[in-house]
């Protein structure tokens, strides 16, 4: 199953020993592979300064338990089939921070 741009889904935990970790979707069909995969960025519950805040106001369906940020230099790729679930869909404002934010740190203005 394919999620659209803004998703936050359960994915496996690449960076600690949880069963799982949040991400946000940040690619879209334009993806080369979009049928087999998608680039993420993670979520965490670690306030730090670079990190993005998600609050309630940034879901338009859904939401995660405690407060979460977003690590917008830790973006991923994860098989569609790796995803177990769906916690919540962002505000598009609140998806092109984070993607603005991820191509800051790969050198994109």
């Amino acid at each position: 199953m394919t999620h659209e741009r803004g998703a936050v889904v359960k994915g496996p935990d690449l960076f600690a020993d949880a069963a799982y970790r949040p991400y946000v979707c940040l690619s879209d069909d334009s993806h080369p592979f979009s049928d087999e995969e998608a680039l993420y960025a993670a979520v965490t519950t670690t306030e730090r300064a670079e990190a993005i805040q998600l609050t309630d106001d940034d879901f338009t369906a859904g939401g995660l338990p405690r407060e979460s940020y977003v690590n917008p230099w830790t973006v991923v790729s994860i098989r569609h089939a790796d995803i177990t679930d769906m916690e919540g869909q962002l505000v598009g404002t609140a998806t092109e921070k984070i993607a603005q934010a991820a191509a800051g740190y790969l050198g994109v203005e």
